[in-house]
Parts: C-alpha cells; sequence; structure tokens
C-alpha cells in the first residue's frame, strides 16, 4: 500500500492540523502534504486559530512548531494528553533547535515524533509514515504496557505487576516496564525497594524522564528534603516550560524559610501557568509570613478564582483579612470553610481567635471547645480555653465580690432606718 493511502485510510474523515508561525514552512508543509496527497489538512499559525480549527473538526494527526507566541510545542501537546479526544492522536514536533530529544520523546510530554529543521521530504514523509504504522499498530510490548498502566490507575496492582513482569520477558531492559514495578513499590510505601529498582532502571536508561519523576516522588512522600530539591532542580533544567518543578522547589523553599527564593520560583511557576491555583497559594504564604498582608489577599483571592472550595486558601485568606482589620470579612471566610468541612480543628480555632478580637467572648468558648472535640490533642486550642475560662471564672468573681461589697454598703442604711 501506497504511503499517500496509508494515511489517507488512517485519518478518515479526520485532518491532519499544522502548527506553524513561520510563513516559509507553512508553505512548504503544504506542499509536502500535497505531495502526499493528503486530503484533508488545515495549517494555522496560532493556537487561538487551531483551538477554533479544532472546535469545527476532528484532527487525527498534530504537526506543531516548538516556537509559538503563546506557548511551546511541548506545552500545547501537553494540553491536548489532558484530553480525552487526543490521548493518544500523534504528534509530530518541529524545531529549529535541538531540544534533547530523546529525553522530550521518552516521557515528559507525550511526543511521537520529532524534526529538526530543516528537514528534506524524505525525512518528513519517513517520520509521518512511522508515526501512522505505530498508531495503526502499536507493539505487543506497548500493547502490554499500556494495559499494565490501565490496571494500576484502577488500583489492581496484582494485575500490573504481572503485565510489567510480561513485557520485561519481552525486552529485558525496558525502563519504562522497571517503572511500572517501581510504582507498585511507591505504592506499597516501600522506598527503599522503589529506590533500587529506579537504579536498574537508569542503568537501562539513563535520560528516560520518568526515572527523575518517580524519584521526585518518593522525595515527596518520605519527607527527603535534600532529594527533592536535587531532583526537583535537575526535571526543571531538563525541562524549564513544565510548572511542577518550580512550583515543588517553591514550596520546600517557604518551607525551609527562605522567602526571597521561594517567591521567584513561585512567580516563575505562575508564568509558565498563570491558572495553578497552589501557586498563587504558595505567594500568598509568602507575603503572609512576610507580614505583606495586602499583597497576600490578593494572592488568595486569586487562587480562589481556580479552586474556589479550597479549605486551606479559604482559611488563608481570612486570616489576612484579620489581619488587615477587616474581622467581619475574615470571620465569613471561616464560616464558608466551615461550611466545606465543619470539622476542621484548624479553621475552628482561627475562628474563635477572630471572635476574640472582636471580643465575643461566648464565640471564642464556643469555637474553642468545638476544636476540641474534634481534636482532642489540640493543645493549643486546649490551653486558649483554659485561660478564657479563667478569665471568665475572675470576671464572675470580681462581679459577685462588686455586688457583695454593694450589699455591705447598703446595710447599715437600711439598719438604721
Amino acid at each position: 500500500m501506497s504511503l499517500a493511502r496509508q494515511i489517507n485510510n488512517y485519518l478518515g474523515s479526520k485532518f491532519v492540523l499544522v502548527l506553524e508561525p513561520s510563513q516559509t514552512y507553512r508553505t512548504t508543509l503544504k506542499n509536502f502534504l500535497r505531495n502526499l496527497r493528503v486530503k484533508n489538512f488545515k495549517v494555522v499559525k496560532t493556537v487561538d486559530e487551531a483551538r477554533r480549527e479544532m472546535a469545527s473538526m476532528k484532527v487525527g494527526f498534530f504537526i506543531v512548531e516548538w516556537h509559538l507566541a503563546e506557548k511551546n510545542g511541548l506545552q500545547f501537546c501537553r494540553e491536548l494528553r489532558g484530553e480525552n479526544a487526543y490521548k493518544s492522536t500523534p504528534f509530530l514536533l518541529l524545531s529549529t533547535e535541538n531540544l534533547r530529544h530523546d529525553i522530550i520523546l521518552a516521557s515528559e510530554g507525550g511526543i511521537d515524533g520529532y524534526l529538526l529543521k530543516p528537514f528534506s521530504f524524505l525525512e518528513f514523509s519517513e517520520q509521518v509514515k512511522t508515526l501512522v504504522n505505530s498508531a495503526q499498530n502499536p507493539s505487543n510490548l506497548q500493547s502490554i504496557l499500556g494495559r499494565a498502566d490501565q490496571h494500576l490507575d484502577m488500583g489492581e496492582t496484582w494485575i500490573a505487576e504481572a503485565l510489567f513482569f510480561e513485557a520485561q520477558s519481552i525486552k529485558p531492559n525496558s525502563a519504562r516496564a522497571m517503572c511500572g514495578l517501581v510504582r507498585i513499590e511507591i505504592m506499597n510505601k516501600d522506598y527503599n525497594a522503589a529506590r533500587e529498582k529506579l537504579r536498574v532502571a537508569i542503568s537501562f536508561n539513563a535520560h528516560y524522564l520518568e526515572v527523575y519523576k518517580l524519584l521526585l516522588q518518593i522525595a515527596e512522600e518520605s519527607g527527603d528534603t535534600k532529594a527533592l530539591f536535587e531532583q526537583a532542580n535537575y526535571l526543571h533544567e531538563i525541562s524549564p516550560d513544565n510548572p511542577r518543578y518550580p512550583l515543588v522547589i517553591a514550596d520546600a523553599l517557604l518551607q525551609a524559610g527562605d522567602l526571597a527564593a521561594s517567591e521567584m520560583f513561585f512567580k516563575k511557576t505562575l508564568s509558565l501557568s498563570p491558572k495553578i491555583a497552589a501557586a498563587h497559594r504558595g505567594l500568598g504564604l509568602v507575603y503572609l509570613k512576610k507580614h505583606d498582608y495586602p499583597r497576600a489577599q490578593k494572592c488568595f483571592q486569586k487562587a480562589l478564582d481556580f479552586d474556589h472550595a479550597d479549605i486551606s486558601t479559604l482559611n488563608s485568606l481570612a486570616l489576612a483579612l484579620v489581619k488587615l482589620g477587616k474581622i467581619n470579612e475574615g470571620i465569613q471566610k471561616y464560616k464558608i470553610a466551615l461550611s466545606i468541612n465543619p470539622k476542621d480543628a484548624r479553621i475552628l480555632y482561627n475562628l474563635a481567635l477572630a471572635f476574640e478580637q472582636k471580643g465575643d467572648q461566648k464565640a471564642v468558648v464556643e469555637h474553642l471547645q468545638k476544636a476540641i472535640e474534634v481534636d482532642p490533642n489540640f493543645e493549643k486550642a486546649r490551653k486558649s480555653l483554659e485561660r478564657w475560662s479563667n478569665d471568665s471564672e475572675e470576671n464572675t468573681k470580681s462581679e459577685k465580690e462588686t455586688q457583695c461589697n454593694a450589699q455591705e454598703d447598703t446595710a447599715p442604711l437600711k439598719k438604721g432606718a
């Protein structure tokens, strides 16, 4: 079967979508696709144009330049892989730079093929043929690994493990299969076994990015701060356009108390992806620690724009409002958080502190008692309640003494009368 017929049979009624900002390469790619007798294709120059076209047609093959005005080709691919319709649609990346594509292709963005500009018609057609063949006839190994991943995602580790071992029998040095077994060890919290297997995976393929992602996950779950910094920095260096890695670094720096560096990495995260609620919240926490409450308030409100029901953000926003003297607004935010989770001891305690600033003793005691009911080991709440109870007793005692003194003062008058 000719390549032209193979491509058209594969596409059916679907289109090849070319996203290329360069007029020269748009013309070249149009000519190449015509030479391959591709019937259905669209050529656009921006992501917005691509999205508009995708709204009215089905895409069966993407050809995308790395450097785009709105975002890079890898980011666009990553977005597509998050949509059910395009989880496995062939994606060919074009670039004028050597992007260490052996690493990128391995796991970073779900990219299937890569062409370094300038390229010939023969190089282009060979890449297209390879991707179409792969989409039409996934290898037995890839099929097994895909099934293993599906079972692992469903929590069926015993089936996934058997499939990963089957994959290893086909390809003993498969880094992907070994990483699958690592994921099972992580689910079982056996981090030492996971690290041992990852060392083996690195010996199979030192550039397989999934290895370092799993090392990062282990560092996060086990609380290994040093390893977390190392892995996050390494991944950020390799994939500087992925917002996850600067976010991890920013969080770690915040925990370590390095507010200046943490602020820088939270801002870097948001420059890569402005809609990450966790980054806006993290930046707000930095400002909260710096006592810059107006900026903290803005960051927390921005975070809630993208995740309106996040209790931690609501709690932080309420705290910032109280610090700004906007006590009633802060109390309202605490109440919204409690409507989501009425048994959050931390928020109940903070709400008690807010009522303390209003001088509402009854509300303070009520919410401290609720916090202790939820968490009997909440020592700060218990001590605060004891203090308020003592103050209350002292006030009551003082009132009684005043009443007694008043009675004593008036008694002689009554007697003399």
